[in-house]
C-alpha cells in the first residue's frame, strides 16, 4: 500500500465484543468507551477523527499523536476491557450477567477475552478516508438499526456517547 506523504498517519481500527452481545450502546458502557477514548485524546496519544459505536462493535478513525498506534491501542484494549468487565459484574440484567459469568469470565480472565477481531488498517489517502467514513456511517443501516445514518445517535456527529473528536480537514 502506497501512502500519500501529505496525508497524515490515520488508521481505521475496529474491534468486536466477544460473542456479539449487545452492550456498547447501553449508556453506562458507552460512557466507559468514551472515557477511555477521551483519555487517549486528552493525553495527546491519539486524535480521534471519527467513531461509530454499534451494540457489539467499535469502529474508529484515529491518528497517532504522541505515541505509536500499537502503544495506545494496547492500553485502550486492556483498560476499557477491565472497566467494562468490572461494570458487567454489577449488571442487573440477567442475560448480560449470565453471558459474563458463564462465557466471558468462566476462567476468571474476562478482560483478556472481552475484545475480539481487533483490526487496524493504515489509511493511505483522503479518498480512502472518506470511503471508510461512509462505510462506517452505513454500518447501522446495514445492520438494520436505522433506515438513515442521520438518525443513529452513536456517531461522531450525533455523539450521544460524548467521545471527543477532531474532524479531519481535507
Amino acid at each position: 500500500m502506497e501512502t500519500n506523504p501529505l496525508f497524515p498517519e490515520v488508521w481505521h481500527v475496529s474491534m468486536s465484543v466477544n460473542s456479539g452481545v449487545s452492550l456498547l450502546t447501553r449508556p453506562r458502557y458507552a460512557q466507559i468507551i468514551a472515557r477511555h477514548l477521551n483519555k487517549g485524546h486528552r493525553d495527546e496519544m491519539i486524535i480521534t477523527r471519527s467513531h461509530m459505536l454499534l451494540p457489539d462493535e467499535l469502529l474508529l478513525l484515529v491518528e497517532p499523536n504522541r505515541s505509536p498506534l500499537n502503544e495506545w491501542l494496547q492500553a485502550f484494549l486492556s483498560g476499557s476491557a477491565a472497566d467494562l468487565c468490572e461494570t458487567l459484574q454489577k449488571d442487573t440484567d440477567e442475560q448480560r450477567k449470565e453471558w459474563f459469568t458463564t462465557f466471558l469470565n468462566k476462567d476468571d480472565n474476562a478482560p483478556a477475552l472481552f475484545w475480539k477481531n481487533v483490526q487496524q488498517q493504515r489509511v493511505s489517502s483522503l479518498k480512502e478516508y472518506d470511503d471508510l467514513e461512509a462505510r462506517m456511517l452505513s454500518a447501522p443501516v446495514r445492520a438494520g438499526y436505522v433506515n438513515d445514518p442521520e438518525f443513529y445517535t452513536y456517531t461522531w456527529f450525533n455523539n450521544r456517547s460524548g467521545i471527543q473528536y477532531t474532524q479531519l480537514e481535507g
